[in-house]
């Protein structure tokens, strides 16, 4: 048995929860393992029982936070009382970050110092200082979700290293969102109408700057680009931003409304960037112990320029996998 704690109880960490709960009897015959959460917390509560919280109150739980209501449930406390819960989890327990804060930092330390394994969705804790990269990453630790998703993105990177192969360039369709405008860019639609449709369609966050300013790839490119050892921060990632800064600014509403300024130049740029028949992405490169986000033209020959638009691709160029490199593809995003 594995006592499991969660930090974050939105949409990721309920369908992480959720996910436990209904794989009992397969865990049991694939693993003779049993997942045995102690401990839920969000942003204003913990529910903690050292001996395991039932599957009823888990679901119980769920629907209330589903519903819209604060978590509440046994033993309540709030969540101050965090690192003190921490102290007492059983020996080798396994704490998931499911949040989107670096205020989890230090609990996850206090986790890992602890002799507790860390499993990260969250990607701020790896695209941090790199001493939270040192201290996190060491020993018991996993982070596949931080890049794709449910893809094996994580994994297959750590196998080709574990190998001992030498990996030469990553290149990573890593936005679903960026994905999408960049397809409607390629397809004659006005940038300003790919935008406003992208937010209805609720492909984007609530301001789409948190999207088009591609920082949100720019973190999942660092973890890659730390895991190939590059010791850079976020602040030495080369972003292009599909905004220019002084819109930052504006209302939501008002950036909205002045986004059509921006139809012509990048319409231009996609053509530049699309002649002769190449694909427009918005691709992240890691290479040569540099790490890129932008606009690029595609070989439609390529893997990264065969994707569907709408979904996410990474692309190993290694030792082994030169003339045709290794590609983890699919649906990149989602709970």
């Amino acid at each position: 048995m594995h006592s499991v704690f969660l930090l974050g109880f939105g949409g990721v960490g309920r369908a992480l929860a959720r996910q436990l709960v209904a794989a009992r009897e397969l865990h049991a015959a694939r693993r003779n393992l049993r997942l045995e959460v102690v401990g839920i917390s969000d942003s204003s509560a913990i529910i903690y029982d050292q001996h395991g919280l039932s599957d009823d109150a888990i679901l119980g739980m769920i629907a209330q936070k589903s519903a819209g209501q604060k978590l509440s449930g046994p033993a309540s406390q709030p969540i101050s009382a965090i690192h003190e819960v921490v102290a007492q989890l059983p020996p080798r327990s396994i704490v998931v970050d499911t949040t989107a804060t670096a205020q989890a930092v230090p609990v996850l330390l206090a986790a890992k110092a602890a002799g507790h394994a860390v499993v990260l969705a969250n990607k701020l804790p790896l695209a941090g200082d790199l001493a939270w990269w040192d201290a996190i990453t060491a020993g018991a630790s996993r982070w596949e979700t931080t890049c794709g998703s449910a893809m094996p993105v994580i994994s297959t990177l750590t196998t080709l290293l574990d190998a001992g192969d030498q990996v030469h360039k990553i290149e990573g369709s890593l936005s679903g969102t960026l994905a999408y405008l960049a397809a409607q860019l390629e397809a004659g639609k006005p940038f300003g109408d790919a935008v406003r449709e992208a937010k209805r369609l609720g492909y984007t966050e609530p301001d789409p700057r948190q999207d088009l300013g591609g920082r949100d790839a720019g973190r999942k490119a660092l973890i890659l680009a730390r895991m190939l050892g590059y010791r850079i921060g976020m602040d030495e990632v080369s972003i292009e931003s599909l905004y220019p800064a002084s819109m930052d600014g504006l209302s939501v509403d008002e950036f909205l409304r002045e986004v059509d300024s921006l139809n012509d130049m990048m319409a231009r740029r996609a053509a530049e960037l699309s002649a002769g028949g190449k694909k427009l992405r918005y691709a992240a490169v890691v290479q040569d112990g540099k790490c890129e986000l932008k606009l690029l033209g595609a070989d439609p020959s390529t893997k990264l320029g065969a994707i569907q638009a709408s979904d996410s691709i990474v692309v190993f160029t290694t030792q082994h996998f030169s003339s045709n490199p290794l590609a983890v593809s699919g649906r990149g995003a989602g709970q």
